[in-house]
């Protein structure tokens, strides 16, 4: 646990830009540039099967002083659009918490207490805590930092259908500008760029989420004038490409014309 006096600098859960002012953010950039110059994780994604019971992840610490490192597992869920994280038992991590010499490396290894037996894949975070900035030194300057590594884990279910997306309108929304992706298979999928385009526009919606089994995400974007034309929304995903076109009912800008050929 920390203390109100740590400050918890996680890579997974963003920071609160409007609480913070500029020179605020400029120091926490150079902190967080300088966790991440300091530490290198191989592999950065984790994967639990039958067939790879345990996986070993690779911290070394390239700084000229030692690192402590705190190891927790939390089961990554989705429900409502959104993403959960709770405490969970249900993998082994070891060791639960090591200090790495400096230019020294040191081995984690990650294994299920009870094989599974659920159909869809289950979905975790390994959670690596540099908490070196807590000890008593540098405490008493007043705030230390928590820098956390968050590593996506998914083990392996009984099913073997895979992922299966869909994309298209949010249901029930009454904002035209929805757009959702749901996953109806048994294992997670990434998408890779998601982008509505229309005549002489253009909006990027995102890039790099993981959608879950059974699970959606969704994203809204403010509809671009009608002229546009009818848009067409196209995700790049870990399971191929998926495309549908988007009804666009935005006002006319005020003093123009559209000429409803086009």
């Amino acid at each position: 646990m920390y203390s109100s006096s740590d400050v918890n600098v996680s890579y997974d859960v963003g920071l609160n830009r409007g609480s913070l002012g500029r020179l605020a953010l400029m120091v926490l950039a150079c902190l967080i540039s300088s966790s991440a110059l300091a530490t290198t994780i191989s592999p950065v994604k984790v994967e639990l099967s039958r067939a790879h019971p345990v996986v070993t992840i690779t911290v070394t610490n390239n700084a000229d002083l030692p690192l402590i490192f705190q190891s927790q597992i939390l089961a990554w869920t989705q429900s409502n659009g959104e993403n959960h994280l709770e405490e969970s038992t249900d993998l082994l991590v070891a060791p639960a918490i090591v200090e790495i010499d400096p230019r020294g490396t040191q081995v984690f290894r990650v294994t299920q207490r009870h094989p599974t037996t659920a159909i869809a894949e289950r979905a975790y975070r390994l959670v690596l805590d540099d908490i070196s900035g807590t000890n008593q030194q540098n405490a008493d300057k007043g705030v230390s930092f928590v820098f956390s590594h968050r590593l996506p884990v998914f083990v392996a279910g009984t099913g073997n259908i895979g992922p299966q997306p869909h994309l298209g309108p949010c249901p029930n929304s009454s904002q035209l500008g929805c757009v959702r992706l749901h996953n109806n298979g048994d294992q997670y999928v990434q998408v890779w760029n998601l982008v509505v385009t229309g005549k002489n526009w253009q909006e990027e919606l995102g890039a790099g989420q993981r959608i879950l089994a059974g699970a959606w995400l969704q994203w809204s974007f403010a509809l671009p004038p009608v002229s546009a034309g009818r848009l067409t929304v196209t995700a790049e995903t870990s399971a191929g490409r998926l495309s549908f076109e988007l009804p666009n009912a935005a006002p006319l800008p005020t003093g123009s014309v559209y000429d409803v050929s086009q």
